[in-house]
């Protein structure tokens, strides 16, 4: 059993607890500074990002939990985690999606020879994914790629195959929270540097599913445009998980009191 290894690092940025969780108040250009250095001191590290019903989940959820609180970076993927940041008088600087941050690391890592593996998906997602980075920065090191159908006996040799890619940079699409919790378990197995956890991102990059047009975005309405696209799949999700989400800020607020300092 191989133990996460970290080598200490200083990376900017104020943790804030949002629903039990802490994100880092970073925007996303020092979120990709702060990964940089993770990379550069060595050791195994790992970034996160949270929306609503993720931190939801992990309310029930000792694993997601473990994983989320072990995570060198956790950013805000949802614009209702940063408005509750705002609720609970902290204001984090803004969203820093896990989609967004892969496509700046993948640019950064093909300008400094970092090479990166693809982890997750369908099978046609994960090679869309691996084509159409190679497309964009035909200079990009593609270490490897693995869909994301495997059983946990498979972790091991999983784990063994990144390892032995060479990867400096992993990003795992397996969805939450089974990819956080793959990731806190076979980080240090795998040998990359930094990993990531990007959610249902592959799917949006091979062009198999459309991202909610930039308006919605901005708009914190993401979580909309992929209900109705999906919603059998995802009214329990979102829909819940929303609901549970609201209830943990508003018990949050109510703790704070009306005389108590805020950031």
């Amino acid at each position: 059993m191989f133990q996460q290894a970290k080598a200490p690092v200083s990376i900017r940025g104020d943790r804030i607890e949002i629903a039990g969780i802490g994100v880092d108040n970073l925007s996303e250009d020092e979120t990709l500074d702060s990964i940089q250095r993770l990379i550069e001191a060595g050791g195994n590290h790992y970034g996160a990002v949270v929306n609503a019903a993720k931190l939801a989940v992990a309310r029930r959820s000792p694993e997601l939990t473990r994983a989320l609180e072990s995570a060198d970076l956790v950013t805000a993927d949802g614009m209702s985690v940063v408005w509750a940041s705002r609720l609970l008088g902290q204001g984090l600087k803004g969203r820093v999606t896990g989609i967004d941050l892969m496509g700046k690391l993948v640019e950064r890592a093909a300008e400094l020879g970092q090479p990166v593996y693809f982890l997750g998906a369908r099978e046609e997602a994960v090679r869309g994914t691996v084509d159409y980075f190679a497309s964009k920065c035909p200079q990009l090191r593609v270490a490897g790629y693995r869909n994301g159908y495997f059983a946990a006996d498979d972790w091991a040799g999983v784990a063994d195959k990144i390892r032995h890619s060479g990867a400096d940079i992993l990003f795992v699409a397996m969805g939450s929270p089974a990819q956080e919790i793959w990731i806190d378990a076979n980080l240090a197995a795998t040998g990359a540097r930094f990993a990531l956890g990007v959610g249902g991102s592959f799917d949006h990059m091979s062009g198999l599913a459309k991202r909610a047009p930039l308006w919605m975005q901005r708009a914190g309405l993401e979580w909309l445009f992929r209900l109705v696209s999906e919603p059998r799949r995802l009214w329990r999700r979102y829909l819940v998980g929303n609901s549970v989400f609201l209830w943990l800020v508003v018990k949050q607020l109510l703790t704070l009191g009306p005389n108590s300092p805020r950031q």
